[in-house]
């Protein structure tokens, strides 16, 4: 198994006497690449029927499409199929031993290790996973708790920054042409963000309002060192795409960012929250 096959393919129905009957099209194929641990595709019995099989030798038996098959005419067929072995690629895999644990991650001596380290990776990215599920949970109830009705200038102004900064990632991860840029800058493609996204931004608002109210009502704080981290590593982010920026507003934007950080670090340490496994 873990090896790669060059396959051509072909088969026909059986008829009740045994004798072969009519072509079946679809299954016909030359030069077919079968990587033996991929199969799930495959009839049933197909790839049992096939092993040991060696280059330039051919090979026919029968099998029945099982009823499940997504070809309704196919289900519960029984066909004759003709199998020649065009070539045939070994996977040469190494020993699995202690020689390879500094291949698979640096610094590590043995495969023990290794697996060590891969398990602290796992739980990193579970506990990580499980920090942003609980923030946006605590977001969800803090625009809950806040009746107002979002005036309509906030409103607009709020999601206006946010198509911006939304555009802005566009056009670095997607490299957009000038002409791009002006369409998805038009008023008409502004408007059109704002008219559908109405609801979310009304919800940030309240959110972004709630975090301003718990953040001066607790007296946090963030340091100067904490807000210039933030800023230069923005800026960073910018510069490494050759992309414009306004120190002001990217300063801004980090107050925000550490405000809102700030916050939901105290309601994880403070609110009563609790964990519900899904079972689906």
């Amino acid at each position: 198994m873990g090896d790669v096959v060059v396959l051509d393919i072909s088969a026909a129905e059986i008829n009740e006497d045994g004798t072969d009957g009519d072509k079946i099209p679809f299954t016909e194929q030359k030069g077919f690449h079968l990587d033996t641990e991929e199969s799930t595709h495959l009839v049933p019995g197909f790839l049992n029927a096939i092993l040991g099989l060696e280059r330039g030798q051919t090979r026919s038996f029968q099998l029945a499409f099982p009823d499940t098959w997504k070809q309704k005419e196919l289900q519960g067929v029984l066909a004759r199929f003709t199998v020649e072995c065009k070539e045939l690629f070994y996977r040469d895999l190494p020993v699995l031993d202690d020689t390879l644990a500094d291949k698979l991650v640096n610094d590590c001596t043995s495969l023990s290790q290794v697996q060590e380290s891969f398990l602290q990776e796992q739980k990193k990215i579970a506990e990580a996973k499980k920090k942003q599920l609980i923030q946006r949970a605590l977001l969800q109830e803090l625009s809950k708790v806040v009746e107002m009705d979002v005036p309509h200038s906030l409103l607009e102004e709020h999601g206006r920054q946010l198509y911006g900064a939304k555009l802005i990632q566009l056009q670095i991860t997607m490299k957009l042409t000038e002409e791009q840029i002006l369409t998805l800058s038009s008023p008409k493609a502004v408007n059109n963000y704002l008219l559908s996204q109405k609801e979310t931004i009304k919800e940030m608002v309240k959110q972004t309002l709630a975090v301003e109210e718990i953040f001066k009502i607790e007296n946090l704080q963030y340091s100067e060192e904490e807000l210039e981290k933030e800023a230069e590593d923005t800026a960073a982010e910018f510069k490494s795409y050759n992309h414009e920026f306004d120190r002001d507003r990217i300063r801004e934007q980090a107050q925000e960012f550490l405000k809102g950080e700030k916050v939901l670090q105290f309601l994880m340490q403070h609110a009563d929250i609790k964990y519900m496994l899904n079972n689906s």
